[in-house]
């Protein structure tokens, strides 16, 4: 065990589908109250997760798809109202990209599984799962719980066609990458949902669009793009390079 690592939550550790995640967007964008949203999940997983009450892979599925689109903390909200507004306008895989980011600026589990997965993906090409377990529990200490959770979001990506099974068990190789601008204001927000929950408040802009956790992505946005966005700053460092700042209060 790693010191420091213990009490790190996993939270992300169920195979999750986009369809739910369109449907838990979508109730939310509606206003609909949390308890009728986890009625409506209860019977929308019926059939597709077993198990009935809250410790249950049901109710545990819920748990982590409302903390994503409904019950995120306060800091999140104008993010995720933001990005709930841009779901309206797309449908289908254009709204990965938007659910991406609102499970990287959650759950910083799901942040590092996706940095992990794309900085192997980078240096071989493919990436073995075995690996991605390895260095999460270097990161993240070793519990009984995190090789599953590894899986389970690693299946993720494969259900979300960000990761194509290879004909080798365990080894997946990337799928073509999904292209963001700053169209309709999707890929300052994305720059903002890559700041958001990593532990610091300014980052080089570099860093951010071309950071491993965005490996399905290829985020052509630039500082300027960014300017406009009413919680995030660009300033200059040096004399070539860019930082994203988070503002205070934000």
């Amino acid at each position: 065990m790693i010191v420091g690592t213990k009490r790190r939550t996993i939270g992300f550790d169920r195979k999750i589908q986009l369809d739910w995640l369109d449907a838990t967007a979508d109730w939310a964008s509606q206003g609909l109250p949390v308890a009728d949203m986890r009625k409506q999940l209860e019977r929308f997983l019926e059939g597709k997760v077993a198990g009935v009450g809250s410790h249950s892979a049901r109710g545990k599925t819920m748990t982590v798809l409302l903390h994503i689109w409904v019950l995120v903390r306060d800091a999140l909200i104008p993010l995720r109202d933001d990005g709930l507004a841009l779901l309206r306008d797309r449908s289908g895989r254009d709204r990965l990209p938007l659910h991406w980011g609102m499970c990287m600026a959650t759950y910083p589990f799901f942040r590092d599984v996706a940095a992990t997965t794309g900085r192997l993906l980078a240096l071989q090409g493919t990436v073995a799962l075995s690996q991605v377990v390895r260095r999460m529990t270097e990161s993240w200490g070793e519990r009984s719980t995190l090789t599953r959770a590894v899986q389970r979001v690693v299946r993720s990506f494969v259900e979300w066609d960000v990761l194509a099974e290879t004909g080798e068990r365990g080894i997946f190789a990337p799928a073509p990458k999904i292209t963001v601008s700053d169209r309709d204001r999707m890929g300052p927000w994305l720059v903002e949902a890559g700041i958001s929950n990593c532990g610091r408040r300014a980052q080089p802009f570099r860093s951010i669009v071309r950071a491993t956790s965005f490996f399905p992505l290829d985020l052509n946005v630039s500082p300027r793009d960014v300017r406009g966005s009413p919680r995030l700053e660009v300033h200059r460092h040096g004399l070539d390079e860019d930082l994203a700042v988070l503002k205070e209060g934000k």
